[in-house]
């Protein structure tokens, strides 16, 4: 079963859109001018970022050390994936998007606008994106733990590590992805840009 949210409620951390921007506390000074408009850009993209999402539990039918099988039939080849699976007889498939229009924003301003403000928006979307994945991993950990169940500690993202891009397909087409309004290229790219895949294990709490 799959769970779609049409409203992810998330505030991505400053301090990691900031280090995005190449932003080191206790090095990087910035002019008062510089300042107020980063800070101008930063709460501009939050407002911009329409978080939604997806969720899907499915089960590991097969294994090895270098695959594991999914459920439809689906392989997705990793042996780094495999092992953080090696004690889950389940996964957890979340996808997150920011939308169509910041992405246009974004270009927009790199473009024929303010290209400083179009590198900011960028990193305010990118951390938004994955904070909307850290939401719906937290949410589906709560109703784990109910089941006596945990996540794995990390998740995996198609083209990290061993993990070919490819398997976007995969996760795409189990989440039916375009119910969220979401493409995917011929090079396994997703449209909007600002939308991220990922896969955690469910394994028993020790």
């Amino acid at each position: 079963m799959v769970q779609y949210f049409d409203h992810l409620p998330v505030n991505p951390r400053e301090d990691l859109i900031l280090y995005r921007l190449g932003y080191q506390k206790h090095n990087t000074s910035l002019e008062e001018v510089h300042r107020k408009a980063l800070e101008a850009g930063l709460r501009e993209g939050k407002m911009i970022c329409q978080i939604r999402g997806a969720v899907g539990r499915f089960r590991i039918i097969a294994r090895s050390i270098e695959k594991i099988t999914l459920e439809n039939q689906a392989v997705l080849d990793s042996k780094s994936l495999a092992h953080l699976l090696a004690q889950s007889d389940e996964v957890v498939l979340l996808a997150a998007t920011a939308g169509t229009e910041i992405v246009e924003r974004i270009l927009f301003e790199i473009n024929q606008g303010d290209p400083v403000l179009g590198v900011i928006l960028d990193a305010v979307a990118s951390q938004t994106v994955d904070a909307g994945l850290d939401y719906l991993n937290q949410l589906f950990a709560k109703m784990l733990s109910r089941e006596g169940k945990k996540l794995t500690k990390h998740r995996y993202s198609p083209g990290y590590g061993d993990l070919d891009l490819s398997a976007q397909r995969i996760i795409f087409e189990m989440l039916q992805l375009e119910k969220l309004d979401l493409t995917l290229t011929e090079k396994y790219m997703l449209v909007p840009e600002k939308s991220v895949l990922a896969i955690a294990g469910i394994e028993g709490v020790s």
